[in-house]
């Protein structure tokens, strides 16, 4: 009888931890209060139950588009910092050309000035 007991007492906390680590506990706890605190009553509980407790799911489905939305963006922030570093890279490497092309130039104009001479 007690390993009855046990297999029970077992099931039941197995069905509390799952239900907390849910976060349902605390939701219907919460819709629960404020039903409590409500003034005047609602007519009809359930109603109040269920339309509270469908605006927590809104909310959860809601904040699943916006950490969507947010991984998004920081997948395209990462990509248009890539792009930024490799423009960055080819801008100095032109600026660098185009610095050893001058000097050429200023090297052929001396050498012309020399022969000219």
């Amino acid at each position: 009888m007690s390993n009855q007991g046990n297999s029970f007492n077992n099931k039941r906390e197995n069905i509390k931890k799952y239900l907390n680590d849910l976060g349902l506990i605390e939701a219907l706890t919460n819709v629960l209060a404020n039903l409590y605190r409500s003034e005047p009553r609602p007519t009809d509980p359930l109603d109040y139950i269920r339309t509270h407790m469908t605006e927590i799911v809104k909310e959860r489905e809601e904040l699943k588009m916006l950490k969507e939305t947010y991984d998004s963006m920081i997948s395209q922030i990462q990509e248009m910092e890539e792009e930024n570093m490799q423009l960055a890279k080819t801008i100095k490497e032109l600026e660098n050309y185009g610095d050893e092309l001058s000097k050429s130039k200023l090297e052929e104009t001396d050498d012309n000035n020399v022969r000219t001479e």
